[in-house]
Parts: C-alpha cells; sequence; structure tokens
C-alpha cells in the first residue's frame, strides 16, 4: 500500500513538472535593435489609458496597453509632494523576443514649502508588439 501511494505521488510530480516547464519561455537578453518611440503629450493620451492612470496614480504602477496600431507603456511614480519632477526614457530596445525599457525618476530641480500633490507618469509610444515588455531599474 505504501508503494503505491508513493509511485502515485511520484508520478503525479513528474505531470506537474512535465506541465509547468512547457509553458515556460526563456527571455532572450541579447539587443536586436533600438526601438523608435514618442513620448505622448498628456493631451493626447488615449481615454483608456487614462482612466488606467487614473485608477492606478496613488501608487508606482508599470502597465501596458495595446491597440490595433500601437503598444502604449505606461509607468507612473505614485503620490508625491512637490511639483517639478521629469521622466526621462534612458534606453528602450527590442530582442528576440521582448522589449526593454528603462527610465530615470528625477526629482524636483527646486523644492518650495508649497506641498501639492502630483503624480508623475510617463506614455510611451511605440508600433504595436505582442512582445513582453521588460522594466528594467
Amino acid at each position: 500500500m505504501r508503494k503505491n501511494k508513493f509511485q502515485l505521488l511520484v508520478t503525479l510530480l513528474v505531470c506537474i513538472v512535465i506541465t509547468t516547464a512547457c509553458g515556460l519561455e526563456k527571455i532572450k537578453t541579447k539587443k536586436t535593435n533600438d526601438i523608435d518611440f514618442t513620448v505622448v503629450a498628456e493631451s493626447e493620451i488615449p481615454s483608456e489609458i487614462q482612466q488606467m492612470i487614473e485608477e492606478r496614480k496613488e501608487k508606482e504602477f508599470k502597465v501596458t496597453y495595446s491597440d490595433n496600431q500601437y503598444t502604449y507603456i505606461i509607468i507612473g511614480y505614485g503620490r508625491q509632494k512637490y511639483d517639478g519632477y521629469s521622466i526621462k526614457v534612458r534606453e528602450m530596445y527590442e530582442t528576440e523576443n521582448a522589449i526593454y525599457v528603462k527610465t530615470e525618476f528625477e526629482g524636483p530641480k527646486e523644492y518650495t514649502n508649497n506641498e501639492t500633490s502630483t503624480y508623475p507618469c510617463i506614455v510611451i509610444k511605440i508600433e504595436y508588439s505582442d512582445k513582453n515588455v521588460i522594466f528594467s531599474e
């Protein structure tokens, strides 16, 4: 009886390993080319993306959204106490099966005593892609 339970357990574990291993895809990190991108002006952000930002703006977030033409990469840095923050795209490139994006979040050049809640966010638009987006620090 013990031997049967042990065999059943081993068989079950082998099945789990086989089925989960089939879904894994190795992410390639070797750069194949740079990606052309546009930082979308606040007035030109599609309404679906504006809604996503509004729902998430209190905390840091990184999300993508695609329509038939473009993929949007949206990065928000949560509520900040002062105005004047900036976000720069430092690097954006493509690999065989992923898109890598690296941004830099910079504080205000000058701090004032006037506290005001701001929600720094950047929306980056690229040609449509079904590749995973990897956010690097």
